[in-house]
């Protein structure tokens, strides 16, 4: 049965087949346009929505088997009827091929016209009937992977927040319990300085957790610090003088191996200092007394490079997996009893794959580590 309604468009250079087709199909009640050639039905189609084309094979500047082509990649669910008084098997395959969906030879009846259209619309309405289907079940599956997706976001936020409140209550508990036995009068006096001490280093890892979590809260909000134009070597030198005193009392041997001409970037400069502080606090943490460190910048088809290399206690490949994981911390360092947050590289790789980047790090037991992070450079944005 016919639709109501259904948009039909006649393309053929013969008037009288053009007016025929057209009056026969709108005593039926479906709407009728029709065009004398190629360019005018593809123009009329480009700016209409039609259901099915009835199209003549020989006419002058685009045949209707080329036009089948031009139709489809305008509308792929759009029903193309071949109608031509040239009609051979050969010609009928080759229209078929190129995606008709019927052929018509005129003369022909207006029951023949119409059951071809008629069969015409139905097909149509069951390819846009499967095409509402696939989009259902394709919604239905984005809705599915997000709902998973979300409850494991849910499930790593509890984590997380189970992982904060104990890393925070360590600290403050530790000093709780130093000064209570101090106030308790169980230390000798004698003692007292040292306990303070171990009290002072307990506060400053405190506060640098607190300092972590507020610049990793930083990177979740929504609305990002404004970006300015940053000189990666001049960020580098702002956190060397910061770490030299740390360099010294260790007696390391810094190089450090910077190209001349570095272009800038576009980034928050207060998160770019937090990777080189991040990368050199650990570089020098983590390496014996007059070991070395090796840090380099570098400019490498549209991308910076830049890279931190230690001469340190390096880190075993099962724990190079949870590297950038919040709060881990490897083995190894945790056996040392040299402190961390273990949030400091978690910071890092966030920050870098915020502006498009991407970190590695390649380590040894016992040989030192390198962490290298390529930066993309888009210098139309600098101007």
């Amino acid at each position: 049965m016919i639709k109501d309604q259904s948009r039909i468009l006649v393309i053929d250079d013969e008037i009288g087949i053009c007016e025929g087709v057209k009056r026969a199909l709108e005593l039926n009640g479906m709407l009728v346009d029709f065009a004398l050639d190629g360019p005018a039905g593809i123009k009329i189609l480009e700016e209409e929505k039609y259901d099915l084309v009835l199209l003549d094979i020989k006419m002058p500047q685009i045949s209707g088997l080329d036009l089948i082509k031009m139709i489809q990649e305008i509308d792929p669910e759009i029903i193309c009827i071949i109608i031509t008084g040239y009609a051979t098997v050969e010609m009928a395959v080759t229209a078929i091929k190129r995606g008709a969906y019927d052929f018509l030879t005129k003369p022909f009846s207006v029951e023949v016209l119409l059951l071809a259209v008629s069969q015409g619309l139905e097909r149509r309405n069951l390819l846009l009937e499967a095409k509402r289907i696939a989009q259902v079940e394709q919604e239905a599956k984005q809705l599915a992977e997000e709902k998973v997706r979300l409850e494991k976001l849910d499930q790593a936020k509890r984590q997380f927040i189970r992982l904060v409140t104990h890393e925070l209550k360590s600290p403050v508990s530790a000093i709780e319990n130093y000064l209570k036995l101090i106030l308790q009068g169980y230390v000798d006096p004698a003692d007292e300085k040292e306990i303070l001490e171990h009290c002072i280093i307990r506060t400053r890892e405190e506060r640098k957790l607190i300092d972590d979590l507020l610049a990793l809260g930083q990177l979740e909000v929504i609305e990002s610090p404004p970006v300015f134009p940053v000189d990666l070597g001049e960020v580098l030198e702002s956190v060397l003088e910061e770490c030299q005193e740390d360099i010294s009392q260790k007696n390391l041997h810094l190089i450090q191996n910077i190209e001349s001409v570095i272009p800038e970037f576009k980034a928050v400069p207060e998160q770019v200092k937090i990777v080189w502080r991040n990368l050199i606090s650990n570089a020098v943490k983590y390496t014996p007394d007059q070991g070395e460190i090796l840090i380099g910048i570098r400019f490498q088809g549209s991308k910076l490079i830049g890279w931190v290399q230690d001469s340190g206690i390096g880190i075993s490949d099962q724990d190079q997996k949870y590297l950038f994981t919040e709060f881990f911390r490897a083995s190894n360092a945790k056996e040392a009893s040299i402190p961390g947050t273990g949030l400091g590289l978690v910071l890092v790789k966030r920050i870098i794959e915020n502006l498009g980047g991407t970190i590695t790090v390649t380590s040894h037991l016992g040989e030192g580590s390198t962490f290298q992070f390529s930066i993309p450079v888009d210098s139309d944005k600098l101007d």
